[in-house]
């Protein structure tokens, strides 16, 4: 049995394509686990309503603390060999778990599956007739090189069907955005056998008022802590380019937010942003290219080189 874990907060009117996409699934082998993370709107009547209509569905009724904090209330309950996420305002293909389940009987040992997701705008249908081939990975470099290759998608927590024994010590951080990018970083080191296909079983559903597409936020620095922690975790590992690949992106995520911080008027992030990319640019030989590597060599020899490019991306139109 598998076990779906559906984080729930304020979400009224996108619940319900959740869960269509789920009761009609192809294989009836799981249980659905809401967990209302202290919804203000509906949503949590919502969930109550789903459990009496399909005894498949468990609901957990919480304070707010987070997508963490309601995936892991999940975890702690779930009772299925396999763990798979799924957002409360995205949706599965019809034949999403059949497709991962017959991929786990031809296949003797593993500890993910890793799938692909299709941004929508809630009008995505999967393809019925998709075939694709399943990849088996044993080694750990290869598995940090495809997290860079495939960005998003191989860093989702939602692209995944995991053993559940993978998550009997392991938990989202949380307090923190971007806990996905967190939680591969010490997920992977644990993995001896990853298994990669190209199925396209996830709606990722684009809308303006989900976290990771809010405007800026002091916590979206979060982000480069986060990198610190894989470019240490990488070192100890001795894959040195990769180490150099993320303190590259760091640098790039770096100047990003920097722009959105002064535009929004977040000067003391402004501030700490603009200290990180000079101990990144004095401390680190990058592979940078364009208007990236221009600020990279400005800031190794002036503190002004964040704010210069700042202006002159918004006398251009681009900040």
């Amino acid at each position: 049995m598998t076990s779906i874990i559906v984080p729930v907060y304020n979400i009224e009117n996108y619940l319900p394509q959740c869960m269509d996409s789920l009761f009609s699934q192809t294989d009836s082998d799981f249980e659905i686990i809401l967990v209302d993370d202290g919804s203000t709107d509906g949503s949590g009547s919502l969930c109550d309503q789903y459990a009496t209509r399909d005894t498949r569905v468990r609901v957990i009724h919480k304070e707010n603390g987070g997508l963490s904090s309601a995936r892991n209330a999940g975890l702690s309950v779930a009772k299925g060999a396999y763990i798979l996420f799924l957002d409360g305002d995205d949706y599965l293909a019809p034949n999403a778990v059949r497709c991962l389940m017959g991929i786990v009987d031809a296949t003797a040992d593993f500890d993910f599956i890793q799938f692909y997701y299709a941004e929508t705008d809630g009008g995505w249908q999967a393809d019925p007739a998709q075939k694709a081939n399943a990849r088996v990975c044993t080694d750990l470099h290869e598995m940090f090189q495809y997290l860079y290759q495939h960005g998003g998608v191989a860093a989702s927590a939602c692209t995944k069907l995991y053993r559940a024994p993978l998550f009997e010590h392991l938990r989202f951080q949380e307090g923190i955005t971007h806990e996905d990018e967190e939680l591969i970083t010490r997920l992977l080191p644990q993995c001896n056998r990853v298994i990669y296909t190209e199925f396209v079983l996830y709606g990722y559903v684009m809308r303006g008022g989900s976290i990771i597409h809010e405007n800026f936020h002091p916590h979206k620095l979060d982000v480069l802590d986060i990198m610190d922690n894989r470019a240490d975790a990488l070192q100890k590992l001795g894959y040195e380019e990769l180490v150099l690949e993320t303190r590259s992106r760091q640098f790039r995520t770096a100047a990003m937010l920097y722009c959105q911080a002064r535009r929004s008027g977040a000067a003391e992030s402004a501030k700490q942003l603009q200290a990180r990319l000079k101990v990144l640019s004095r401390e680190h030989e990058l592979l940078l290219s364009g208007q990236y590597w221009l600020l990279y060599h400005l800031t190794r020899l002036t503190k002004f080189a964040p704010e210069l490019y700042y202006c002159i991306r918004r006398a251009c139109g681009k900040s």
